[in-house]
C-alpha cells in the first residue's frame, strides 16, 4: 500500500508564537518517525511522510494522490480536540487510518470526561476535583497529598504533586497559575502511594499483545512516593522493567484492560497506566490512545518482553486496523 504517515514534529509545534516545551511537548519524536517508516517499507509497503494536517489538507485541495491508508501519529497542537482532529479528517476524507476514532480519542485526552465514565463503568480510579478557576478552590481536599494536572493534556504536562499541608491559599495559587498557563480545567486529584504500572494492548475484539512494564526509579524500586513528571521524563531519570500479568497480584489489571478495550474500541493499540496502592489496589490514571511507538518507550519494551521485534509490532498494528477497515468496522456504532 501507499502509507501516508501523519505527525508533527518538533519544528511544527515549537514555531507556533508562545510554544514552549513545558506546555506544547506533543510532537513525534525523530526516532518515532523514522523507526515506523523503516518497519512499514520493510514490510512492503511506499511511506509517504506527510507531516502535519494542513499538509494532508493541501495534498487534498491541489489535487493530488492521497494515499491508500494514514498511519496516525498526529496528535495535534492546541485545544482539547486535538487528538480527535486527524481522525475526523481522514474520516470526511475516506481514507482508513491507524489507531481510535475521533470519539475515543478526545475522550482520552480529556480526562474529566473520562473519570465519570470509569466510575460508571466501576472501574477504580483516583477521587479528583475538577476546578475551572481559582475562585471554585474553597476548601482543601480530604487528603495528605494530591496530583494537580490539567484536564485534557497528556505526556505528564504539568502534572505536579501538591502536599495539602502547603495550605489553601497556595493550592489557589497553584490552580490559578496552572489555569492560564494551559487555559484548561485543572483536576486536583488524590495521589496514590504504590507502584506505578503501564499495560500496553494491541487488538480490538481479542488482544493479540498484552503485557506490561512497571516503572521503577535508579534503584531499581517501584515509585512509591515518586511520581513521573515531565522533568523526569525528559531527563531518564526512570525505567521499565517487564512484569508478569499471570501473577495473582496483576489479575484484576488484565480484567479492567479488557473490559476498556470493549468499551472503547476500536483502539487498535494504546497503553493503560495504573498506580497499585499499598493494599494491593488498582487505580486507573490513564488512557493513551495516542500512546507513542518509539522503540525505547513502553509499548515497544512491552513488545520485546513477549518476544516480539519492533517490526512485529508494527506489522501486527497495521494488521488490526486494516482487518478491521476491510471488515467495513472503522468505529463504534
Amino acid at each position: 500500500m501507499r502509507i501516508g504517515l501523519l505527525f508533527e514534529s518538533q519544528v511544527d509545534i515549537m514555531s507556533l508564537p508562545n510554544a514552549s516545551e513545558a506546555t506544547h511537548y506533543h510532537w513525534r519524536e525523530l526516532e518515532e518517525v523514522e523507526a515506523v517508516t523503516k518497519s512499514l517499507t520493510a514490510l512492503g509497503h511506499q511511506v509517504d511522510k506527510i507531516g502535519t494536517l494542513d499538509s494532508l489538507l493541501k495534498l487534498n485541495s491541489d489535487s493530488q494522490q492521497l494515499p491508500d491508508f494514514v498511519w496516525n501519529l498526529s496528535v495535534g497542537v492546541v485545544s482539547r480536540n486535538r487528538t480527535a482532529l486527524a481522525p475526523a479528517i481522514l474520516e470526511q476524507l475516506g481514507i482508513p487510518y491507524t489507531g481510535g476514532d475521533a470519539t475515543v480519542k478526545s475522550l482520552t485526552l480529556n480526562k474529566d470526561f473520562l473519570k465519570p465514565l470509569l466510575q460508571w463503568s466501576e472501574i477504580l480510579t483516583p477521587a479528583w476535583y475538577r476546578y475551572e478557576s481559582a475562585e471554585e478552590v474553597n476548601f482543601l481536599p480530604p487528603w495528605s497529598s494530591a496530583i494537580l494536572k490539567p484536564s485534557c493534556e497528556g505526556y505528564s504536562l504539568g502534572l505536579q504533586i501538591f502536599q495539602l499541608e502547603e495550605g489553601l491559599t497556595k493550592l489557589q495559587k497553584t490552580v490559578d497559575r496552572m489555569r492560564k498557563l494551559f487555559a484548561t480545567p485543572i483536576l486536583c486529584e488524590e495521589f496514590i502511594v504504590g507502584r506505578e504500572i503501564t499495560i500496553g494492548v494491541v487488538g480490538n475484539t481479542s488482544a493479540l499483545l498484552l503485557g506490561g512494564v512497571e516503572t521503577v526509579n535508579a534503584q531499581g524500586k517501584s515509585l512509591q512516593t515518586e511520581i513521573l513528571d515531565l522533568p523526569a521524563k525528559r531527563q531518564g531519570k526512570y525505567r521499565k522493567v517487564g512484569i508478569d500479568l499471570a501473577s495473582a497480584d496483576l489479575a484484576k489489571i488484565k480484567q479492567i484492560v479488557w473490559q476498556l478495550m470493549q468499551l472503547l474500541k476500536p483502539l487498535d493499540y494504546a497503553t493503560f497506566d495504573f498506580r497499585i496502592s499499598t493494599d494491593g489496589q488498582p487505580y486507573l490514571l490513564d488512557i493513551n490512545a495516542d500512546a507513542t511507538l518509539h522503540p525505547k518507550r513502553s509499548l515497544a519494551q512491552i513488545a520485546y518482553a513477549e518476544g516480539l521485534s519492533y517490526q512485529q509490532l508494527i506489522e501486527m498494528i497495521l494488521n488490526v486496523s486494516w482487518e478491521r477497515w476491510q471488515k467495513n468496522e472503522p468505529f463504534a456504532l
